[in-house]
């Protein structure tokens, strides 16, 4: 079972089971991202359940006969550890209860003051580690708004300083990764951190998606009644941005790192997730003129 498949990186991990013949309930609370789930994935093999994900007894239902519970957290920044804590304390509860395995992926987005309650994974679960991710499924990142900046021929507001190097994940691989891990028993009781493409400034990242849009990227500062009402609007923001900086640098002592086989280079991922931008803002384009 995908908990919150409706869309992101799950929509992609779902994809990526069915493609390796696996029986899978796609679990979300959004009935119209399911219903587009199945018109885009037509296969007995995939079973769309809507429910709560807070909610344990409807979890519960759902998974009957499943043997493996994905869950992801913290892979975007518009994540609610409130909603984050209710889901993964009923994930567990389900897990628990039908004896499944549970493999918990958190992102970089965890917000600093979150604390970190189950450090070390029991004998039936696994946690892991991801970079940010980035392609045509992961969006409400930062280096998707970037993209999507350039895609629109605007320019990108500096939030973060782009000659930081990290080290970034193309959505496909983590999903590929992520799978080969579950399926692996032994890797179960422990930490894991996915490895993706080596380090990397956000700048040369948009530099490939500048020789895919033909035109460099334009960064821009942002001004100081800009920095107020981003305040206004999210108080916490300096701090999530703030944490996101430091992110990257320490996955904890007890992590082993994932070294994926023929990861997508970064060029590769970059036009691939241009490419569908490009698509989807000429259509919209072209609908506008409709009207």
């Amino acid at each position: 079972m995908v908990v919150r498949a409706g869309s992101g990186w799950e929509r992609v991990l779902v994809q990526r089971l069915i493609e390796e013949n696996v029986e899978v309930v796609a679990f979300s609370g959004s009935q119209r991202k399911l219903e587009t789930l199945q018109i885009n994935i037509s296969t007995p093999l995939l079973r769309t359940v809507r429910g709560d994900v807070c909610n344990p007894d409807e979890l519960l239902d759902a998974a009957n006969g499943v043997n493996i519970i994905f869950c992801g957290v913290y892979l975007t920044y518009d994540d609610k550890p409130e909603k984050v804590h209710q889901m993964l304390e009923a994930v567990r509860s389900v897990s628990a209860a039908i004896g499944a395995k549970l493999v918990m992926v958190e992102g970089v987005y965890r917000p600093a003051e979150v604390k970190d309650s189950q450090n070390a994974p029991c004998p039936n679960s696994m946690r892991i580690f991801s970079p940010e991710m980035y392609g045509q499924a992961a969006s409400n990142t930062l280096i998707h708004y970037a993209l999507r900046k350039m895609a629109q021929g605007k320019p990108v507001k500096l939030l973060i300083d782009p000659s930081i190097r990290r080290d970034y994940v193309f959505v496909n691989d983590a999903a590929r990764y992520v799978h080969e891990l579950a399926s692996t028993e032994s890797a179960y009781g422990s930490n894991w951190h996915l490895c993706g493409n080596g380090l990397i400034s956000q700048a040369k990242l948009l530099g490939f998606a500048g020789s895919v849009f033909q035109v460099a990227p334009r960064f821009e500062s942002i001004g100081k009644w800009q920095q107020r009402l981003l305040q206004w609007y999210e108080p916490k923001m300096r701090i999530k941005l703030e944490s996101y900086e430091r992110s990257g640098k320490d996955y904890g002592t007890s992590s082993l790192a994932y070294d994926g086989i023929s990861p997508t280079s970064y060029e590769e991922g970059i036009a691939l997730s241009v490419k569908h931008m490009l698509e989807k803002y000429v259509e919209k384009e072209s609908k506008g003129s409709k009207k």
